[in-house]
């Protein structure tokens, strides 16, 4: 047999077992369990969610707190992934994200991963806010935190999406925001 196909094929078969680990169930949580929810509001842009390990100074905007490492990096600054999530999120919630009598803000006080073992545990604590856009009253505030387990060579921004959409669907399950997105 020739040595060097043999080798080729074992990179690529290890490869792809590598690639494939997310797509098992107890390593990638599934989103799809998004309560549905009617009513509207605008999501504030990226600037109304700050990121406050990063206002601190002790982190860089783009930049996760992570044990195993400095930091997890990221292409976009963190307030803009989290912002971008939340309204995809909402939007497959079936909320209208288009009506600015109400606008959706939040404030991202802990975003770190603990993967110093596996399996990774993801945490969020966001503290959400709800303006009426006319009065610029408070209709809605209240603090959401989840924490996901992931493979710890899960890719970022699918873990990041993950764990916001979970974040999120705790924010729908609350009685009182649903009664003020009507």
């Amino acid at each position: 047999m020739n040595l060097s196909l043999f080798a080729r094929y074992g990179v690529l078969g290890s490869a792809m077992l590598l690639s494939a680990c997310c797509f098992f169930p107890s390593h990638r949580h599934k989103t799809d369990t998004i309560p549905p929810t009617t009513g509207s509001l605008t999501v504030a842009p990226a600037s109304s969610f700050a990121y406050v390990p990063a206002e601190d100074g002790r982190l860089s905007p783009n930049r996760i707190q992570n044990t195993a490492s400095s930091s997890i990096t990221l292409k976009k600054n963190v307030d803009v992934s989290v912002r971008d999530a939340v309204a995809k999120t909402l939007t497959r919630a079936g909320v209208n994200i288009a009506d600015n009598a109400r606008t959706l803000s939040a404030r991202i006080e802990v975003f770190s991963v603990e993967d110093a073992r596996s399996p990774a545990w993801w945490t969020l604590k966001m503290h959400y806010v709800l303006i009426g856009t006319d009065s610029k009253r408070e209709l809605y505030a209240s603090t959401k935190i989840v924490r996901r387990r992931f493979h710890t060579f899960t890719n970022n921004t699918i873990a990041l999406e993950d764990t916001v959409a979970a974040n999120v669907s705790v924010l729908l399950d609350d009685p009182d925001f649903v009664r003020v997105l009507h």
